[in-house]
């Protein structure tokens, strides 16, 4: 019942509606004329048969859909009829014009047929489809006929009981009928995911064939190997008594030329002691020389770091802790002037080159409105360096906006890492 409300409440009430104005519009145009009992009773039988038709579900499937909204539409019609005709003293089927009203109805019924129909057997597959998923079926082996659900047979019993336990949970669904095999769409969809799966089937032995091909290739180039390797220690064994005639010849050579050594040393020694001697007679003359003055360059200079060197601590700093902003914003926060300092600190040591500063966003919002943020942030860092002195270092500030992310924009830890400040050396 809920779901006829929720599907056809707006149908039901215009059935209501022309119910309601038929008695108004019979006694306004003089279609009174009364009838005899005898046709009330024939349009009750005639209503009794779709109803019976339906209780019994002898129609089924899109026709069964059409069936009860047209039932649903007369009983709307019908009752429209006693609430117009309590004003007017006119029931149903006792006045002409109710022939009129019922016409109307038929077109109702029409309407519907053209404008909502179409959407309920979609609506509900999509609701059916989650429940089987859920269940674990195969979503792509059942169709919708109205509000039939339609299994093939060739589900195995015991899942086939389940599913349709499910399905009947399903709001909107009337009955799930068994059919040898599905037909149109259903069907096309059926065998294109068989012929999916034996594709795959088949890919997968061509894959055992070629690993088992690969596996027989190993083993002989294992076997190869170790034949190679039986000739390479009997080589082997023949180089090592080579060596070892080679080494004794070497000793013999190397005994000789450690006594040539030692007579050389002893030369050496007496020149060198010769030569101190004379070393410390010019030490005695200069001890009266005033010390030369150091040049400002030797004293209290911090020694230049490589650009390589230079390049690696920046980075370093960086990594460690990042240079942050207020939110949409170029102004740098309190915390990150620490990260300042210490980036003047490595920059003072830096040589004479250029640094590029650059600056990234992530990829929210627009494009321009990025890039724009993006040179800010740089400028109001070579800005703030440059106000605390960096040496030699010419700093030049360029934007990339989200050009060249480093992690993905889909989450909000790639979307922070790809908000950043970077050095490069030139």
């Amino acid at each position: 019942m809920s779901y006829f409300l929720m599907q056809y409440w707006g149908w039901l009430a215009a059935a209501v509606a022309a119910g309601v104005a038929t008695p108004l519009l019979a006694a306004r145009f003089g279609w009174t004329a009364d009838l005899e009992d005898y046709w009330l009773k024939r349009v009750g039988l005639v209503a009794a048969v779709p109803v019976l038709l339906l209780v019994m579900q002898v129609v089924t499937g899109k026709g069964g859909l059409l069936l009860e909204v047209a039932v649903a539409l007369l009983v709307a019609y019908v009752v429209g009829g006693v609430i117009g005709g309590v004003s007017t003293k006119l029931m149903p089927v006792r006045y002409e014009g109710w022939w009129v009203g019922l016409f109307a109805t038929g077109v109702i019924w029409i309407g519907f047929a053209i404008i909502a129909y179409p959407k309920i057997e979609p609506d509900l597959r999509e609701r059916v489809v989650a429940v089987v998923e859920k269940a674990g079926g195969d979503p792509i082996n059942l169709d919708i006929a109205g509000r039939d659900v339609l299994l093939p047979t060739d589900i195995e019993q015991a899942k086939r009981a389940e599913l349709v336990t499910e399905i009947l949970l399903v709001e909107g669904v009337r009955r799930v009928t068994e059919v040898e095999d599905l037909t149109g769409p259903a069907q096309s969809a059926k065998t294109i995911a068989k012929l999916n799966a034996e594709a795959a089937a088949k890919n997968a032995a061509e894959a055992a064939a070629k690993e088992a091909a690969a596996k027989a290739a190993e083993e002989a180039a294992a076997k190869e190997a170790k034949a190679a390797s039986k000739k390479a220690k009997a080589a082997a064994e023949a180089a090592a008594h080579e060596a070892a005639v080679k080494e004794a010849a070497a000793k013999e050579a190397a005994t000789k030329e450690a006594a040539a050594k030692e007579a050389a040393a002893k030369e050496a020694a007496a020149k060198e002691a010769a030569a101190k001697e004379a070393a410390a007679k010019d030490a005695a003359k200069d001890v009266a020389k005033p010390a030369p003055a150091q040049t400002a360059d030797a004293v209290g200079a911090v020694p230049a770091a490589t650009a390589a060197t230079c390049q690696s601590k920046l980075t370093a700093v960086v990594a460690a802790e990042k240079i942050n902003f207020e939110r949409g914003s170029a102004e740098i926060t309190k915390p990150s002037l620490l990260v300042i300092d210490k980036l003047t600190t490595v920059l003072t040591q830096c040589p004479a080159v250029a640094i590029e500063v650059a600056g990234h966003t992530d990829a929210g919002g627009k494009k321009a409105a990025n890039q724009a943020l993006s040179q800010r942030r740089a400028e109001a860092v070579v800005d703030t360096l440059s106000k605390k002195g960096v040496g030699a270092v010419k700093l030049t500030a360029v934007g990339y906006g989200s050009s060249k992310p480093i992690a993905s924009n889909d989450n909000a830890e790639g979307r922070n890492q790809n908000r950043r400040i970077e050095f490069v050396v030139k």
